[in-house]
């Protein structure tokens, strides 16, 4: 989606129930040996699926619908909330952003259990983009007429449909290392593991972590974020600390819809959780946003328009 406040884009939250039960990573593979040529080729094929994402003419709508549990009855710092990094999406180019805005207004104390969900619109031609976003449903009941969209307190998103962009694009390419790690199958497919490490460690505005492209195109189907990658991590260290724990954040994204051999997100999931010496964990906070009822006018990419 677009312009870019936190991650990435679109979303509708609804209540938790008191046992969360998020969808897990597959376990790792084993490690295999890959032929150092094929990195190269697998990249020249991403970065073309990308070129054609970013110039891609676009017209489509959805539904969002985000799930935002926030538990800060641990908290014992005032006002210290998670920062989670992202993108900016801006006329003509990408500039480094970050997965989630860094919030000083949340209450340090009390449980909140919300879902929210949206009517969005996503237009882009010419390079010009627009979108709208309609609350429909906030707690499963319908807004008043001057109610104000929501924002999530901890995790912000945007950007979803294009992060794959930002991580993949030849203009950032001497921004990060590439290491093809495996073969792998994600829900039938088969796909190459990617994965993405920033250079400049000391810069938070660089995302990094593990992206599965399909093999036959390399469109990307998931990225599991590397949490420690996230600007002002050192925040969720600290705060970990002061829980006696130890931190386990959870960031990924899927892109599980396809159209005319784009892809476009399903499901983006962020989670702040710790574990104590003793194996109990405790989930902080949780941010899900899942991306339905796709509705596509215009999926139009360079190939098409030269037909």
């Amino acid at each position: 989606m677009r312009s870019k406040a936190s991650r990435r884009a679109a979303a509708i939250p609804f209540v938790l129930a008191a046992a969360l039960i998020f969808e897990l990573p597959a376990q790792e593979a084993p490690a295999q040996k890959v032929d150092p040529f094929q990195l190269a080729l697998v990249l020249k094929s991403a970065r073309q699926y990308c070129r054609r994402l970013e110039k891609a003419a676009l017209d489509f709508v959805c539904q969002e619908e985000v799930r935002e549990f926030v538990d800060l009855t641990r908290d014992n710092v005032p006002n210290l909330v998670t920062q989670v990094p992202s993108v900016t999406s801006v006329s003509g180019g990408w500039t480094p952003g970050h997965r989630a805005e860094l919030r000083l207004d949340t209450p340090p104390t009390g449980k909140s259990d919300n879902t929210y969900l949206f009517d969005y619109q996503f237009v882009r031609k010419s390079g010009e983009v627009k979108e709208n976003r309609i609350l429909l449903e906030k707690n499963r009941k319908k807004p008043g007429k001057k109610e104000e969209p929501p924002k999530t307190v901890t995790f912000q998103y945007a950007d979803v449909l294009l992060m794959p962009v930002r991580l993949l694009d030849e203009g950032f390419g001497a921004y990060y290392d590439y290491r093809l790690v495996r073969e792998d199958e994600l829900n039938g497919t088969k796909a190459w593991v990617l994965e993405v490490v920033p250079r400049l460690a000391v810069v938070d505005v660089y995302l990094g972590g593990r992206l599965w492209l399909k093999k036959e195109d390399s469109s990307v189907l998931r990225i599991d974020w590397d949490p420690a990658t996230f600007g002002r991590y050192e925040i969720i260290e600290q705060r970990a600390k002061n829980f006696g724990s130890k931190p386990e954040v959870t960031s990924y994204t899927e892109f599980g819809f396809e159209k005319n051999g784009l892809r476009f997100p399903s499901l983006d999931l962020t989670e702040e959780a710790y574990v104590d010496k003793d194996g109990a964990r405790f989930a902080r906070a949780v941010t899900k946003v899942v991306y339905k009822e796709y509705k596509f006018f215009t999926v139009e990419t360079e190939t098409d328009f030269a037909k």
